[in-house]
């Protein structure tokens, strides 16, 4: 087994076991961490099982699209801050951390507030990552989803005294649902192609009429590590077809 695969999998049987004594879960370090992990696991697993089998990384007749982990800070970044209430909670995001390895995991980070009691705050970090990458059919480009794993509350001001214990671990899991269909999508400044217009040839032995080729391009792998987030594509030729008539033609 990857070593990388066999160290994350120990670690979060560890933190299962350290989380056996706890009343709640909460919105803690400990949850957290082991949220991150599985998340790795999830990543590294399928990795590994392809370097067993002798197969690369990436399918050989696919075209690899890299995107490096600060580029993805800087394109949620200028979506921040990211504001919304939920039940009696206000929630602004202001900042995000983006860490590529095993899996493309992200830590928004911001406060929380009690919106009828403004001198109840808390510090909170959402743990996510980004799920769905997929090639949006109108504009083209490559676009994904954050989604929301785990909340957690620190640095409370006053929030200790109104919510404790289990009731802060349900608002920390509701206050998360809630925002999970509110999040940002992500898209990524990457065109991908879905025709081909080939120009008439009119010169020559040979002349071709001018000609559209269909491509049926879809996402087929999706690979993360050291920093990079890999995207596999997978480009079908379809059936050559007439190019669309010239705009402004004459009826």
């Amino acid at each position: 087994m990857n070593g990388r695969l066999a160290t994350a999998l120990t670690a979060i049987a560890t933190l299962a076991v350290a989380g056996c004594d706890r009343a709640y879960e909460g919105g803690g370090d400990l949850r957290a961490q082991r949220v991150v992990l599985e998340r790795e696991v999830e990543g590294l697993r399928p990795i590994v099982q392809r370097l067993e089998r002798g197969e690369p990384l990436l399918p050989a007749d696919d075209v690899a699209v890299a995107v490096d982990e600060a580029l993805v800070r800087e394109l949620l970044l200028a979506q921040l801050p990211f504001e919304t209430d939920v039940d009696r909670f206000h929630v602004q995001l202001t900042d995000v951390d983006v860490q590529f390895r095993g899996s493309p995991t992200l830590q928004l980070r911001g406060r929380l507030q009690v919106r009828d009691q403004p001198d109840v705050t808390a510090a909170v970090t959402l743990f996510g990552a980004l799920d769905d990458v997929r090639i949006d059919a109108t504009s083209s480009r490559l676009r994904a989803t954050v989604v929301a794993d785990h909340l957690t509350v620190a640095e409370a001001t006053g929030l200790a005294g109104y919510l404790s214990g289990a009731t802060l671990d349900e608002m920390s899991r509701a206050v998360r649902l809630a925002m999970q269909d509110r999040l940002p999508q992500l898209s990524i400044p990457v065109s991908v192609r879905q025709e081909l217009d080939l120009p008439a040839v009119t010169d020559g032995p040979v002349r071709l009429a001018a000609a559209r080729l269909p491509l049926d391009v879809a996402v087929s792998q999706v690979v993360t590590t050291a920093g990079r987030l890999w995207i596999s594509i997978r480009i079908t030729p379809g059936d050559l077809g007439p190019p669309p008539a010239a705009s402004g033609s004459a009826r």
